[in-house]
C-alpha cells in the first residue's frame, strides 16, 4: 500500500505520521522535504528558502529527479507513506507537488488530506517562527491558509484523476483536549488503511 500523507505547511502532518510509526513500525516513511532540503542545502539555501529562491524551471528539473529516486526508494517497502506537500508557493505562483511526472514515479493508492482549522496552523507557524527561526514559504493569515486548504484539495483531486487513487480528507476543527489530539485521530485513521 502506497499512502501519500499531506497537510498544508505547519499543520502537523510529520507529527501525525511519527504516531503512525510509533504503532506500525514496518511501514517505510518517505519524506519528499528531505530529499529537497538536502538538494538545496548544496545550494546554501535552507530548508523553505528554496521553494521561492529557486525558478519554476530549476525546480522542475529537481523535482524530477528526487521523485526517480523516490521511485527508486518506493520498491523496498510493501507498505509506506510519502509524506509531502501537494502544492508550492512559488514566486511565479502554486506549482504542484505532486505533478504527473512524480505520480507516475510513486503511484500512490491513496492520498490523505489533513486539514485543520486555520487559526491552530496560525499559531504552529508562528510558534516555528519564533521559537525555531523557520519562515516557511506559507500564508501568516487566517485568510490565506483557508485558501491554501482548498487549493490543496484540487490538487488532490487532481492526482486522482490522473492515477485512480482515492482522496480522504481527515478535518480537524474540534478543539483538543489533550495535546496532539488530532495527530493521534488522524495517525488511527491512517494505520486503519494499512489493515
Amino acid at each position: 500500500m502506497r499512502v501519500v500523507v499531506s497537510a498544508v505547511k505547519g499543520a502537523g502532518k510529520t507529527t501525525a505520521i511519527k504516531f503512525v510509526k510509533e504503532r506500525k513500525k514496518d511501514i517505510g516513511i518517505i519524506t519528499v522535504g528531505d530529499f529537497f532540503a538536502e538538494e538545496y542545502k548544496r545550494r546554501n539555501l535552507k530548508r523553505d528558502e528554496g521553494d521561492k529562491a529557486v525558478s519554476k524551471e530549476e525546480h522542475e528539473k529537481i523535482q524530477r529527479d528526487i521523485f526517480k529516486r523516490i521511485g527508486r526508494e518506493i520498491e523496498k517497502y510493501d507498505n509506506v507513506i510519502i509524506d509531502t506537500n501537494l502544492f508550492f508557493l512559488k514566486s511565479e505562483g502554486y506549482f504542484p507537488g505532486l505533478p504527473e511526472y512524480a505520480l507516475r514515479e510513486i503511484k500512490p493508492d491513496v492520498i490523505v488530506v489533513m486539514e485543520y482549522k486555520p487559526e491552530f496552523i496560525l499559531k504552529r507557524r508562528e510558534k516555528d517562527r519564533e521559537r525555531i527561526g523557520r519562515e516557511r514559504s506559507a500564508a501568516l493569515t487566517l485568510h490565506g491558509i483557508e485558501e491554501e486548504q482548498s487549493i490543496q484539495k484540487h490538487y488532490a483531486f487532481v492526482a486522482s484523476g490522473l492515477t485512480g487513487c482515492t482522496v480522504i480528507i481527515l478535518k480537524r476543527y474540534e478543539t483538543e483536549k489533550v495535546e496532539f489530539e488530532h495527530n493521534k485521530k488522524n495517525a488511527e485513521e491512517i494505520l486503519n488503511l494499512f489493515k
